[in-house]
């Protein structure tokens, strides 16, 4: 759908329920035991599909209205999670800049069992200072996290991203790079090594087919997820 978001068009999904999730797999790279799931949002306006990314950044520029309709979305997908596996749950830093809306994260989060919290960008001017002051708090309570999409084209990075969290998320462009230069794979081995050696388990995003498995299976890591596993994939609805 060609269609630019307002704000009020976001309150009119929320307000009807129009949300959703979908649960996507995260595969243990060698056996594909399934470890854990992420939780994806998925939104439905006039009859069509919105893209999340169009969804996100229209509440980009009003933070209140965005942190409620995080913690909306948030508490449902808890709520609906499959029990006794992981759950990988986005969070964006910009609803997490006040001191109250910590609180909140930090009461919410830390009553949960087995939940890592993954840090994401949704505007590509995202500040250092803003992940940095993210990780320290989540830190502070003692919160498992990943870093998403790690090492994406014009993403930021930062060395204490590799100090700290528990899981780097590999971009799925990784694999794209390697289709149209082989040569590539060895660094990818390298950030995987790297990786390991500082104690971070590694997940590679973007897994499409059985030769998109093999590559991850050579380089090393220790997860996987993408539409190879699209069988798996579990949507919920709010409004059904």
């Amino acid at each position: 759908m060609d269609l630019d978001l307002t704000v009020s068009d976001i309150s009119f999904i929320m307000g009807t329920q129009n949300y959703g999730v979908c649960y996507e797999p995260i595969k243990d790279a060698m056996s594909l035991k399934t470890i854990g799931y992420e939780a994806l949002s998925r939104f439905r306006y006039k009859g069509y599909l919105i893209p999340p990314n169009r969804f996100f950044m229209a509440l980009h520029n009003d933070e209140d209205f965005f942190f409620y309709t995080e913690t909306v979305l948030k508490q449902f997908q808890i709520e609906q999670r499959l029990k006794d596996k992981l759950l990988f749950l986005n969070l964006d830093p910009d609803v997490s800049k006040k001191h109250e809306q910590i609180e909140f994260w930090a009461e919410l989060l830390s009553k949960q069992e087995d939940i890592v919290i993954e840090i994401i960008e949704n505007m590509e001017d995202e500040d250092l200072k803003d992940l940095e002051k993210f990780m320290k708090w989540l830190d502070f309570y003692g919160l498992t996290y990943a870093y998403d999409d790690f090492l994406k084209p014009n993403q930021l990075f930062f060395k204490s991203l590799l100090e700290n969290g528990s899981y780097i998320k590999l971009d799925m462009d990784f694999i794209q790079t390697i289709r149209d230069d082989s040569a590539y794979i060895e660094f990818l081995k390298g950030v995987v090594k790297y990786a390991h050696l500082k104690g971070k388990k590694t997940i590679l995003e973007g897994v499409e087919n059985e030769e998109d498995l093999d590559i991850a299976q050579d380089v090393g890591v220790d997860y996987v997820q993408g539409y190879l596993f699209k069988e798996e994939f579990i949507t919920v609805w709010k409004n059904k």
